[in-house]
């Protein structure tokens, strides 16, 4: 069954707010990003913390898009199709850092949310093309 473009603009919402205020938790806090998210002693300098701001920059960036594709997901088709890549390859890789220790448990709520969104986005798009 086809998510209703009602219940994709709600999910867009939410992820437009988890997006932000982790994007902002993540670049303000970068120590204790790493602390909860990460493996005991990761820590970020020189060219790691760099890749960090990087990262969490951008995801700064896909909130404010995600907000802004919540007023109308079914004109949104390029957006919902990075978010659902770019979601389901985090939730992905998260998994492999959990197998491989380089992750703290609470990975495995951003496994579920994004592993969540990035299947109900690619199910929304797969069904608008058929």
């Amino acid at each position: 069954m086809m998510p209703s473009t009602r219940t994709v603009s709600l999910a867009l919402k939410a992820t437009a707010v988890i997006n932000i205020v982790a994007a902002l938790g993540a670049l303000v806090a970068p120590a204790l990003h790493a602390e909860l998210m990460y493996s005991p002693g990761t820590e970020f300098s020189g060219l790691t913390l760099r890749f960090h701001i990087i990262i969490w920059a951008f995801v700064l960036a896909m909130g404010v898009g995600y907000a802004i594709a919540a007023r109308d997901p079914e004109r949104q088709t390029a957006l919902l199709a990075s978010a659902a890549l770019g979601k389901l390859a985090v939730a992905v890789l998260w998994i492999e850092m959990l197998a491989s220790g380089y992750g703290a448990w609470l990975l495995l709520a951003g496994v579920c949310w994004d592993g969540a969104l990035g299947a109900l986005f690619a199910v929304y798009l797969w069904g608008r093309a058929r």
